[in-house]
């Protein structure tokens, strides 16, 4: 089944579930609505199942459709990395480095070390993926990306690693609230408060860190997960609906009504690691290594 299922169907099935609707598929995909009733029919033919519920207003994903979509986009993101990777490996003369990410780059020592090495290195094409550590981890075992960094320790388990920094824990608040005119926050301010985190990592990491330390007091914390990106996060914070914690690298992003509070003895921090392959010899891979190990010795990270 998987050998007669086409990409056009793929793109047909996803651009009726992201419009909602055949004919404003076909103008997304600039061939007529027939074409793409014809791809989304073959591809429900294939599968056994409905994919949609068509209606006169529309077309509304079916259970199945909805399970499918989740799947197929991440099918088709595989297949772009594939054929960037392909590409790049096919460039003369050029290096390339892929990095895998749960944090941001707008500041801490990553960044610090990224920017001395396209400074020294500007031939090499270096790439970048931010997602969850299963599927990171996944993709360094398999050689699709060479290093990842992510918040805990070296993944030993999975190859050579060391941590690059230890970064301070800040609170997100509403700007203007009581909170924010502190200089420093105890975990005991705020037991009582509203913790947003993502359902997306590293938020269950953030989620179990609140636990531990609210339950430390007595108290259980109230904590709601949402299904949004770190910038969504903030946005709610900045609305008043509750506040985050966050590591000092999400400050080098300005947020809407939002301020950062250090919270905790001002010993309360998180490592920030980086894991590879050994046997990986590309030699890109091998002079950013070296980058960071100096950053990780400026920090005290590294002996």
């Amino acid at each position: 089944m998987r050998a007669q299922i086409e990409t056009l169907q793929i793109l047909s099935f996803l651009a009726v579930a992201e419009t909602g609707s055949f004919r404003k598929a076909s103008t997304r995909l600039g061939v007529g609505q027939s074409a793409v009733s014809r791809r989304v029919q073959q591809l429900e033919d294939l599968l056994g199942v409905s994919l949609f519920e068509r209606r006169p207003s529309g077309a509304r994903l079916t259970p199945a459709g909805r399970c499918f979509a989740s799947q197929a986009r991440a099918v088709l993101a595989d297949l772009d990395a594939a054929v960037d990777t392909a590409k790049s490996a096919g460039v003369a003369g050029n290096g390339h480095l892929q990095i895998g990410l749960m944090t941001s780059l707008s500041r801490g020592s990553l960044r610090a070390v990224f920017e001395r090495f396209t400074m020294a290195h500007a031939d090499v094409d270096v790439r970048f993926i931010e997602s969850g550590r299963s599927e990171l981890l996944t993709l360094l075992n398999h050689r699709r990306i060479d290093i990842v960094y992510a918040a805990g320790g070296p993944q030993t388990a999975v190859g050579d690693g060391f941590t690059l920094a230890e970064e301070d824990i800040f609170l997100a608040v509403q700007a203007g609230g009581a909170l924010a005119g502190r200089e420093r926050l105890d975990w005991q301010d705020v037991f009582d408060a509203t913790f947003l985190v993502s359902a997306r990592e590293p938020g269950p990491e953030i989620h179990d860190y609140i636990i531990r330390r609210v339950t430390d007091l007595g108290r259980v914390a109230t904590v709601l997960r949402h299904r949004l990106e770190r910038e969504s996060i903030m946005s709610l914070v900045g609305l008043g609906l509750g506040v985050g914690l966050v590591a000092d690298y999400w400050r080098g992003v300005s947020y809407s009504n939002v301020a950062f509070i250090p919270i905790g003895n001002g010993e309360e921090r998180v490592p920030f690691s980086l894991t590879w392959c050994p046997e990986n010899d590309n030699p890109a891979l091998r002079r950013f290594i070296s980058l960071a190990r100096i950053e990780a010795k400026r920090n005290g990270a590294l002996s």
